[in-house]
């Protein structure tokens, strides 16, 4: 055997077997989807076994919160299993939940009952006490290889829910004020009691603790969560889950049009007031009048508020009746009565509009998505890829009359809807505390049908990763959408400190929507068959640079922190970028530092 030749093979002279050393892998894109098989944080993980703890297994502890050892205890690492693979998430891992984030510690942390009680989740069909039905986790990330025969599975972005796409709909039935209890069911008639095939909802709202809100010891959008069952083994003692509650800052319980809605305290309840639903209207304005004519072709006039002068009034919440057909979602969960659905999205079928040019105005976000990379030509997206650039958001708004360049028929420039990306800047503002916004684009497709939906479709030079300048930014993790007059609109690209209107409706910013992106495009490979391009995490600048979100202390629910994950570790990529997203750069040079071009 020549030298050349030993160099790249290696013998198994017993067996007369001939074996070539393996190449390194280069990083490998996966995106897994599959039910929770089991989950565990880091110190909780068996490296002997590569493996979580199982059913009657011991587990340790989950770590005692620490605010000076925060990479530890709050930002600490975690395993998943799903669909037989173990996925490692990393350290400053923030999950995206169906209405808020929480990291795996407070996955955790946040578990109740008898999961807290035996260190888990209780999100994992290999847990002691078993979901009522299984959870659902979606992964995205690359196979990193630190060896040719050491790889492994490591998440950029994950998410969970049970079920992504788990949805009931039906006629509420009946509402009862003192438990905030719908019964749903497939008629209108009215039903004293709740009983199959009609289905208990009853939203997951918990009790807003911070002093400083005006819905302060109450929920955010009808009674707070009652207290779960205080003995422990009790599998009941789960729920109400925190971890899969409504969004208390962005409306998840809305009319179709955005406006937020309740589910009234009493038959008076000053928060959720009856006078908001006028008898017999589906369809109406929140204010003394009709909307203006002209209206689009194929619409009948919608009518204004009639009741009593001074009864509608838009900057309260508008109550669910019985009669609304609604789509709901949210977990299984079961009390002393039985099953139910604790709910975190709750949407009627309802067109409540707001007067035209009047404050406040409600809107809101459906569909987002953004391509990871930038336009063609950018460093690291070669002819064998495909690239995408593009933006799409889709949503409504309370205020129908907000001009467009599109509006049918022609509208009076007055206010209009915008597009931001939200960030909050480390290398600026280490603390976390001041979040920016980055006018990305203005909304300018509104359609005439259905009434109220705006659109913003482009599909190249979206201007999101790579601004209209060609400078780098960076993706972003969220997207706001927000009525602005023309005099308040910041230059496109313009970074400017995020400002909030005055609060109404029990606690909500009127005006914008915060979401996070629902869908990102990653590079794909155009050559069958060839190696898969790695999902490009580098340019997702929070996930780089750091990010920053509000979180109730766990110390004292009273307290709200900033806190500020940094960079992945381990990273989901062979190279790990640099720390620090920096948008000097411009194209096509590459700039000192900026992670998209590495």
């Amino acid at each position: 055997m020549n030298t050349l030749r030993a160099a790249v093979f290696v013998s198994t002279m017993s067996l007369g077997i001939v074996f070539p050393l393996r190449a390194a892998v280069p990083p490998t894109p996966f995106q897994i989807l599959g039910h929770i098989q089991n989950f565990c944080l880091n110190n909780q993980f068996n490296a002997a076994t590569n493996t979580c703890p199982k059913e009657a297994e011991p587990r340790s502890p989950i770590p005692a919160f620490n605010a000076a050892d925060l990479a530890n205890t709050l930002f600490v690492s975690a395993k998943i299993v799903v669909n037989g693979v173990t996925v490692t998430i990393p350290r400053n891992t923030v999950v995206v939940m169906p209405a808020t984030y929480l990291t795996p510690w407070q996955i955790f942390f946040k578990a109740q009952g008898v999961s807290k009680a035996n260190n888990e989740s209780g999100l994992a069909l290999q847990d002691k006490v078993p979901p009522l039905a299984a959870f659902e986790v979606a992964v995205d990330g690359n196979i990193v290889c630190v060896t040719p025969s050491t790889c492994d599975y490591v998440a950029g972005l994950v998410h969970i829910s049970q079920q992504g796409l788990n949805m009931g709909a039906g006629f509420i039935r009946s509402i009862n004020t003192a438990s905030g209890e719908m019964c749903v069911g497939n008629d209108n008639t009215p039903v004293a009691t709740c009983v199959a095939p009609n289905a208990r909802v009853q939203l997951n709202d918990p009790k807003i603790n911070d002093t400083t809100d005006p819905a302060v010891n109450d929920g955010r959008y009808g009674r707070p969560n009652p207290a779960s069952p205080a003995v422990a083994p009790d599998p009941n003692s789960r729920f109400p889950d925190p971890r899969f509650t409504v969004d208390q800052g962005n409306p998840t319980v809305h009319a179709l049009t955005g406006y937020p809605m309740c589910v009234p305290r009493s038959g008076s309840d000053p928060r959720c007031p009856a006078g908001n639903r006028p008898t017999g209207l589906t369809t109406f304005v929140m204010g003394p009048n009709p909307l203006p004519a002209p209206l689009p072709p194929g619409l009948g006039p919608i009518p204004n508020c009639v009741k009593a002068a001074g009864s509608c009034v838009q900057t309260e919440q508008s109550p669910f009746v019985v009669g609304d057909y609604i789509n709901y979602q949210g977990t299984l969960a079961n009390d002393a009565t039985g099953l139910y659905i604790s709910a975190h999205t709750v949407v009627a079928n309802v067109g409540i509009y707001t007067e035209a040019g009047v404050d406040p105005t409600y809107v809101t976000q459906e569909v987002s998505l953004i391509g990871t990379l930038g336009p063609q030509g950018t460093p690291g997206c070669t002819t064998t890829m495909e690239c995408q650039d593009r933006l799409k958001v889709e949503g409504f708004t309370t205020d129908p009359m907000i001009s467009s360049p599109t509006s049918r028929p022609p509208r009076a420039i007055s206010r209009q809807i915008n597009i931001y990306a939200l960030d909050v800047d480390l290398t600026v503002d280490p603390t976390g505390t001041a979040p920016t916004v980055r006018r990305i684009a203005r909304a300018a497709d509104f359609r005439a049908v259905p009434l109220g939906r705006f659109r913003y479709i482009l599909g190249k030079n979206a201007g999101v990763s790579v601004d209209s300048t060609g400078v780098q930014r960076g993706v972003t993790r969220e997207l706001m959408v927000r009525v602005d007059t023309p005099a308040a609109v910041p230059p496109r690209n313009a970074i400017v400190s995020k400002v909030d209107s005055p609060k109404v409706a029990n606690g909500l910013v009127p005006g914008q929507f915060i979401a996070p992106v629902g869908e990102y495009i990653f590079p794909e490979g155009t050559g069958l068959g060839d190696p898969q391009p790695k999902l490009n995490f580098q340019c997702l600048a929070f996930l780089t640079a750091g990010w920053a979100l509000g979180v109730e202390d766990p110390s004292n629910a009273a307290n709200q922190l900033m806190i500020t994950p940094g960079q992945l570790a381990p990273w989901p990529d062979g190279v790990v970028p640099t720390a620090t997203f920096d948008p000097t750069g411009t194209l096509p040079s590459a700039g000192t530092g900026v992670n998209c071009r590495n």
